[in-house]
């Protein structure tokens, strides 16, 4: 399919465990209505070209339904051709959980709509049963991320990694000058640096759980507080305290992401990214690039959050 599109980017896909053959088109809907009827026509030809199992993920630009739009109550006709292109072409419109709009923009009398969504084919759907769409807070975005799930992770053994974003924290080499002078044993020199490692690394690791231990939980906190802000401005607006409540929590998730940026740009070993940067749509390619890896980094139970294996077992 060499040529230019319109509102879209189409990939396809061949599972590395299964061997599952689908495609995945990635949409950014333009605002004119002409513009828009092209996207229509080159998407059905997507699928129609590959024919095989389809996923149609991204910004719309356009609802479905009047409800889908906050203050609005009028059938246009450019909704009716949203609807008559997914009757067409038989797919699902995936249940949205967690909202019920994925755009907003203002505080006092905001805009708010569902511009955003995920479409599947029925045989998309077969292979992926258990498949959900949920909204995520936004941090930051006019528009909510929205997480797509098609099935549970498993977890392999943890290993000792040494985190970058321990050195933004001050006094840490102190630390860990402090607590290498105080261990002391006896044997030959290899023996000791062996023995001193060991323990060296055990310190570091009961720090790292105290001092970055709750920053998930601390994090889910500050966005559960967004969610519920943005489901209230939403529903009756927020008061003046409500608004700067939710300019602090963004605040406060924005420098807990920095350290999750750093801890991510390590992982991949993409050091040549400058801190700082807006990276989160390439982080999160990255990580659903290694999906494939059935990782599972940790487990919440009753509010209390589990990140080591044994814990987990338990």
């Amino acid at each position: 399919m060499d040529r230019q599109m319109v509102g879209s980017v189409s990939v396809r896909w061949q599972g590395v465990g299964d061997g599952f053959n689908w495609a995945c088109s990635g949409v950014y809907g333009p605002i004119d209505n002409n513009e828009r009827g092209l996207m229509w026509d080159e998407l059905v030809g997507v699928q129609q070209y590959w024919n095989v199992p389809w996923c149609c993920i991204g910004d719309f630009n356009i609802v479905r339904f009047p409800s889908e739009k906050l203050g609005n109550s009028r059938l246009t006709p450019a909704m009716e051709l949203f609807s008559e292109f997914i009757g067409d072409l038989n797919l699902s419109d995936l249940p949205l959980e967690g909202g019920s709009y994925t755009w907003s923009r203002g505080s006092v009398r905001p805009s708010m709509s569902r511009i955003d969504r995920v479409l599947v084919s029925q045989d998309w759907e077969e292979h992926f049963p258990d498949v959900t769409q949920r909204i995520l807070p936004r941090p930051v975005s006019d528009h909510f991320s929205i997480l797509v799930e098609v099935g549970g992770m498993a977890r392999g053994k943890s290993l000792f990694r040494f985190e970058n974003m321990w050195l933004k924290t001050d006094g840490f080499i102190d630390r860990v000058q402090s607590w290498w002078n105080r261990h002391s044993f006896s044997g030959t020199p290899s023996f000791v640096f062996a023995k001193k490692m060991k323990v060296l690394k055990e310190d570091i690791i009961q720090w790292n759980r105290l001092e970055f231990g709750h920053v998930g939980r601390k994090k889910s906190q500050l966005l559960e507080t967004l969610k519920s802000l943005n489901a209230k401005e939403g529903e009756i607006g927020l008061s003046d305290v409500e608004t700067c409540e939710r300019e602090l929590a963004r605040f406060e998730v924005e420098n807990l992401i920095s350290l999750e940026e750093i801890s991510w740009r390590q992982k991949f070993r993409m050091l040549w990214i400058k801190e700082g940067d807006n990276n989160t749509k390439f982080f999160h390619k990255m990580a659903n690039s290694r999906r494939r890896f059935d990782h599972l980094s940790a487990l919440e139970v009753d509010g209390i959050f589990y990140e080591e294996e044994s814990e987990m077992a338990a």
